[in-house]
């Protein structure tokens, strides 16, 4: 019972991850169509996210152990639907952070200057990447927040945030990638307002 438990909670925090995260897409280039503004993000970056950012944490979330508490809880019922309505707009609302936030960060390097749009779509790409990073290790429980949780109990969810942003940070400073991704190299100043943006 407390396994079953363990893996029905682990399927809707990935639900919960993917979608927040797919919302906070959608918003970026949302937004950004209504205000007139050229996209945040090109293809290749949304490839990236959908594949590489989510893909990592997501199976990594699946290995979560049980909560503390799982067998506490009464039984869930049979009918009960895997989403409530109160799910959905957690969703909406995280990816909706995530959305602005990367917003904020292209418009804050790219400021209306056309001279400015590879780093501001650098910037915007590097901050929804690592909001999703930092979402995923929050993600960990749907009940008890990051610091009631142990740290180590699922190394592999460090290893997939980790591994997943040197990934992103090697996509940025590879010569074949940069290319590829129409990324630049960014300073120490830039990485702290992405850093600040993210978390």
């Amino acid at each position: 019972v407390e396994e079953g438990r363990c893996i029905y909670d682990n399927i809707e925090k990935v639900i919960q991850y993917l979608l927040s995260c797919n919302c906070g897409e959608v918003l970026v280039i949302l937004v950004a169509t209504l205000l007139g503004l050229p996209s945040p993000l090109i293809p290749i970056h949304l490839l990236w996210i959908n594949l590489v950012t989510d893909g990592l944490p997501a199976l990594a979330l699946l290995l979560e152990p049980p909560e503390p508490g799982v067998m506490r809880r009464p039984p869930r019922s049979p009918s009960a639907p895997m989403i409530y309505w109160w799910s959905g707009v957690q969703m909406l609302w995280q990816g909706f952070h995530k959305g602005v936030v990367t917003i904020v960060a292209f418009w804050w390097f790219y400021w209306g200057d056309d001279a400015n749009m590879h780093l501001a779509r650098t910037a915007a790409f590097s901050v929804l990447v690592f909001a999703q990073l930092i979402w995923a290790l929050a993600a960990r429980s749907l009940r008890l927040t990051f610091w009631q949780l142990p740290l180590f109990c699922n190394v592999t969810i460090l290893a997939a945030v980790f591994f997943t942003g040197l990934l992103q940070v090697a996509v940025l400073y590879l010569p074949g990638c940069k290319t590829l991704f129409e990324a630049v190299p960014l300073n120490m100043e830039q990485w702290l307002v992405i850093a600040i943006l993210s978390l």
